[in-house]
């Protein structure tokens, strides 16, 4: 394997940024000696034997890189989502004993509370979710006189009934993002809004190339050419909506990150695999531990038995995995067939990739702190849903 064959199967989509980094130093250094020494052609031999080096050493530094990738892809996308899914379980146990919205109507009455009027756009850009669906969702507040504007195109504003229920709401709010954050000091949580800062706006360059793939602007599906980490990216959503973070709370912004970064790889499995996110995840689980029984697999998942079921029936069906074992799907084990194996490293190589690129902005002590924190954060969130499921239980007495 050359040195950079090498690099380039080690960094994945941060190589080509590497090596065009390097042959610009190249070529600058061979410019200048040239126009010292008045003449032009090749690099003088001491500055190919130098350069040489350097890729050496980077192709000697990658072989210790593939095991941290393994793990950001693990603790981006599979315990990102299980957090959420906590979190989401607890809130709907807590918010029904107050008021019966979606957690989409919620997030949208928070954020007219805290940041102010906006117009649809922004609201999904903000939330990470589609224009259509943040449509449905305004309807409805329209509907039941929460939210209100004094034209179609106009900002949307609280009504002074949505007023009086999200500051309700918002007082649970409080102590829910008190108990997820507990034993995380001022500093540490700033810093941690701001690492999510960094990683939002490489999940929303991940999601605009994604759609553009999608659309069959990138040579219908070609490997995408990943921006230089580090460069400057605006936080704006498709068509230059602007991306408005409440850091009222610290699961909003998590939130958003999640749905721009799951977008993006619902897209990228789709495109690569032909399978949904969700299949995808499903997937993954029973090829990182084949053969799983069925109990294990939806304790990973985190997941109601049915709709685990529904998608592992699925697959089966598809060829995809294959059952052992006695009869029925909460008996035997699960493990990819050949063909599940070949789409399960596909996922694999894929999800390395983009985690990769989505941690790179962060420095190596930042992205420690960073998982740090959110190690503090998964472990409330624990907690607080058996404490949630506790209350429902004693509630159905």
């Amino acid at each position: 394997m050359t040195q950079q064959s090498a690099i380039e199967a080690a960094l994945g989509p941060l190589a080509d940024n590497l090596v065009k980094c390097v042959e610009s130093y190249a070529f600058g250094a061979a410019t200048l000696r040239a126009m010292e020494a008045g003449t032009a052609g090749d690099p003088p031999p001491e500055f190919s034997r130098r350069l040489a080096a350097v890729l050496a050493a980077i192709a000697a530094g990658a072989d210790a890189l593939p095991q941290a990738r393994k793990q950001q892809a693990s603790v981006i996308q599979s315990d990102l989502w299980q957090l959420l899914y906590k979190v989401r379980e607890s809130a709907e146990l807590a918010y029904a004993r107050e008021l019966d919205l979606v957690e989409l109507d919620r997030r949208i009455l928070f954020l007219l509370h805290n940041i102010g009027p906006m117009v649809p756009a922004e609201i999904s850009a903000a939330v990470g979710v589609d224009k259509a669906q943040v449509s449905r969702s305004v309807k409805r507040l329209l509907d039941i006189r929460m939210v209100e504007r004094d034209q179609l195109r106009a900002p949307l504003r609280l009504t002074r009934k949505g007023r009086e229920h999200s500051e309700r709401l918002l007082r649970l709010a409080e102590l829910r993002n008190r108990e997820l954050t507990f034993d995380i000091g001022d500093a540490e949580l700033e810093a941690f809004f701001a690492g999510i800062e960094k990683l939002l706006d490489q999940a929303v360059v991940l999601y605009e190339q994604e759609r553009k793939l999608g659309q069959g602007s990138n040579g219908g599906g070609e490997t995408p050419q990943f921006p230089r980490p580090g460069a400057p990216v605006e936080s704006e959503s498709r068509s230059g909506e602007r991306i408005v973070l409440d850091r009222s709370r610290i699961i909003s912004p998590l939130m958003t990150l999640s749905s721009y970064f799951s977008r993006s790889g619902s897209l990228a499995f789709k495109r690569l695999t032909g399978l949904s996110n969700f299949e995808a995840w499903v997937l993954n689980e029973i090829g990182r531990a084949s053969p799983i029984e069925w109990n294990d697999l939806v304790e990973r998942l985190d997941r109601d038995h049915s709709q685990a079921g529904r998608t592992v029936n699925a697959l089966v069906e598809r060829g995809i995995i294959e059952r052992h074992g006695g009869p029925g799907r909460r008996h035997g084990s699960f493990s990819p067939t050949a063909e599940g194996q070949r789409l399960f490293d596909i996922i694999q190589e894929a999800s390395r990739q983009r985690s990769t690129y989505l941690m790179s902005p962060l420095s190596p002590a930042e992205r420690e702190a960073f998982l740090a924190t959110f190690d503090k954060i998964r472990r409330n969130a624990i907690v607080q849903l058996e404490r949630e499921r506790a209350f429902e239980e004693l509630g159905h007495r």
